[in-house]
């Protein structure tokens, strides 16, 4: 459960490595109705994100972000399966935890848009999802 990582890449946008278990990993495709179960995943989350930052030394961002999500879906699953914006929920929940934590102002529009979402190579491991968030300066030329 731990993130490792860059938290800047020389000259480059501002990046974070999470890596997500099994059993806090929410999707588009099936939606959580307890809903005091989802918010204790959510607090599990927030904490993910926050402690990754600060193992990662994540500056606070300022200005609007270009939020680039790269996914990377565990180990044996397949490419018709795990379409990256599956992902959303979990990177909703994220990027709160940022907020919570001072690195972004805010996740809204006047501080995040637009947000993108990426398939990247499976992860090594099975069960694990890696999530690898790039945060482009507006105007920062993103992908």
């Amino acid at each position: 459960m731990t993130a490792r990582g860059p938290a800047r890449a020389r000259n480059g946008p501002s990046m974070l490595r999470v890596v997500v278990p099994p059993a806090l990993w929410l999707t588009s495709n099936r939606p959580i109705t307890n809903h005091a179960y989802k918010a204790r995943l959510v607090r599990a989350l927030h904490g993910l994100a926050k402690d990754a930052a600060e193992e990662q030394s994540l500056a606070p961002v300022t200005g609007r972000v270009h939020a680039v999500w790269r996914i990377a879906y565990p180990k044996g699953t397949g490419w018709k399966h795990g379409d990256a914006a599956n992902g959303h929920p979990t990177c909703k929940v994220l990027l709160d935890g940022l907020v919570t934590a001072g690195v972004l102002a805010g996740d809204g529009p006047r501080h995040v848009r637009p947000e993108t979402y990426d398939r990247s190579e499976n992860h090594t491991e099975r069960g694990d999802h890696v999530v690898v968030l790039e945060l482009h300066p507006e105007g920062g030329g993103a992908p």
